[in-house]
């Protein structure tokens, strides 16, 4: 459908598109009053080397490097669904993500915990920290590395309080207007190209003039000096027929001019 074509029948059903509007309007304000709320916080946890490979006075810090692999071993175990299935067992509703932190070269690790209110989802982000350094350990001991070779994990940021996920409300809003606008156009459209094609068919429909609904035909009776007198209205052939039967088969004789 071409462009200029939809805008004009926006603009001859202009009415359907206000109201359409505000119908559009009142669904994002009910949405964004009553969207569930969701609050989040977030915690790093980075990936420290061995005590065997730093040394006694070695700076762990400087080892940082080359871990990348482990990280991102332990990201896929941390996001297998039976570990989600056991941190999140006792907490409903509650998700989180792990991911790297993609601001730096390091190993460290980013958990971001949604939940429904600020209380479960700093209990909810505990408990995935927790999560993490265990199955790190797992991961370790299935293939028998020595305690004093094993990696380990040390907490880097944590948020202090819970903080309200605006984003996932601003995307019901954004999808609400965006589909009742659509489903406005859409309905401006059809509604015009039935009333247009109604219009059409009722012009199509030939009349003829010459016929009345009661098979009368009129006739205009013009007087010997041609001046119009008026209109006398002739029925049908089954009017004379009917004259005839009520004056004994003989039909009455039409009066001429005096």
């Amino acid at each position: 459908m071409q462009f200029r074509t939809v805008l004009a029948s926006v603009a001859r059903r202009w009415y359907v598109v206000v109201a359409g509007l505000l119908v559009t309007a009142m669904l994002c304000v009910a949405v964004q009053m009553n969207a569930p709320d969701k609050f989040k916080a977030q915690a790093s946890l980075v990936l420290m080397p061995s005590s065997q490979s730093i040394g006694e006075a070695g700076n762990p810090y400087l080892y940082l490097g080359g871990m990348s692999e482990a990280l991102d071993i332990l990201i896929r175990k941390l996001s297998s669904q039976p570990v989600k299935e056991r941190v999140t067992e006792n907490f409903g509703t509650a998700t989180y993500t792990v991911e790297p932190d993609r601001g730096t070269n390091g190993a460290i690790l980013v958990i971001t915990a949604n939940a429904d209110t600020p209380e479960v989802t700093m209990s909810f982000l505990k408990a995935v920290m927790d999560e993490a350094p265990r199955s790190l350990n797992e991961m370790q001991e299935a293939l028998n590395v020595a305690a004093p070779a094993r990696i380990t994990t040390m907490s880097l940021l944590v948020d202090r309080q819970a903080t309200p996920e605006v984003k996932a409300r601003t995307q019901l809003v954004l999808i609400s207007a965006a589909g009742g606008a659509a489903l406005t156009l859409l309905v401006a459209v059809l509604l015009d190209g039935l009333l247009l094609t109604r219009k059409r068919r009722k012009q199509e429909i030939p009349t003829d003039e010459s016929t009345q609904p009661n098979g009368a035909v009129i006739m205009e009776a013009i007087n010997i000096d041609g001046v119009l007198k008026g209109t006398t209205v002739s029925t049908t052939a089954k009017q004379p027929a009917d004259d005839a039967r009520k004056t004994g088969g003989v039909m009455p004789l039409p009066s001429g001019p005096s």
